[in-house]
């Protein structure tokens, strides 16, 4: 007869919902959860205790504008090794993908390197929902950051690609990381494809202004000749075609009036 496990560890998905009865299960740990988020924040990121409350956790993480439906939605992968919670991945399960959000644990067990184990799990929880739906074929880690050394965990994942912000194409990691390393902005895709969304035209950049949404056409004539047109240029190439013409840019009268004020300051200093 073999000899009981030394531990034991249990995997919840839990999703992020009010008012059901997994929304219940889900608040019922809510305060174990935020006990381990707030250590987690306050020695592995250096916040001060006052600013990790559970009204800020719960605006960070825990509040969603996705709605469940059909077993998608925002959830929480709690971690619980002896009936005690470690650790707690924050996921969006979308229709094709599986988009790993952020990752908490306990420091007292950051020996176990959580981020690199829970991001396994992820990947087998993406292959189990493949298996349900084919379409769930993707899983995604977000943001990657060279330079950071809290990020470099992401790295140990592979198969892995990294979206190229110019050409917008997939490129190998292990390719792109000695791109990064020269240059913090840099372009992954060395072919010579060009932005498949071509140029952005200024007048159809979508601006917030005075709490109402318009074009920056409209914009720039309700502003009194905004004179920050290079600004927007380069927020709209960044961004792309499609995202320039969905999401609006908050403009103000100082920004409107901010490019004549620059121009000024350098005449100013040539003198």
């Amino acid at each position: 007869m073999a000899d009981p496990p030394a531990h034991t560890l249990e995997l919840v998905l839990f999703v992020v919902s009010a008012g059901d009865e997994e929304g219940r299960e889900f608040r019922d740990t809510y305060s174990a959860s935020h006990a381990v988020y707030s250590r987690y924040q306050v020695a592995v990121h250096g916040d001060a205790p006052h600013k990790v409350d559970a009204k800020q956790h719960r605006r960070f993480l825990v509040d969603s504008p996705l709605q469940e439906e059909a077993g998608r939605g925002s959830y929480h992968q709690q971690y619980w090794l002896d009936g005690r919670l470690i650790a707690v991945g924050v996921l969006d399960l979308l229709p094709r993908y599986v988009s790993s959000v952020y990752l908490y644990y306990d420091p007292d067990y950051s020996f176990l390197s959580l981020g690199t184990y829970a991001a396994l799990r992820e990947v087998a929880l993406t292959r189990q929902l493949m298996r349900e739906d084919p379409r769930m074929r993707y899983y995604g880690m977000g943001f990657y950051i060279q330079s950071c050394p809290k990020m470099r965990y992401k790295g140990n994942v592979r198969p892995a690609q990294l979206l190229c912000p110019q050409a917008y194409t997939w490129n190998p990691l292990a390719a792109s990381v000695p791109k990064l390393d020269a240059n913090k902005y840099s372009r992954l895709d060395d072919s010579d494809c060009e932005d498949a969304h071509g140029q952005v035209a200024l007048a159809s950049v979508g601006v917030l202004y005075k709490r109402t949404a318009m074009r920056y056409a409209t914009y720039a004539v309700y502003s009194g000749g905004a004179t920050d047109a290079s600004e927007v240029s380069e927020y709209a190439r960044l961004v792309g075609r499609p995202c320039a013409a969905s999401m609006l840019l908050y403009r103000s009268d100082a920004a409107a009036t901010r490019g004549s004020h620059d121009e000024e300051d350098d005449d100013s200093s040539d003198d």
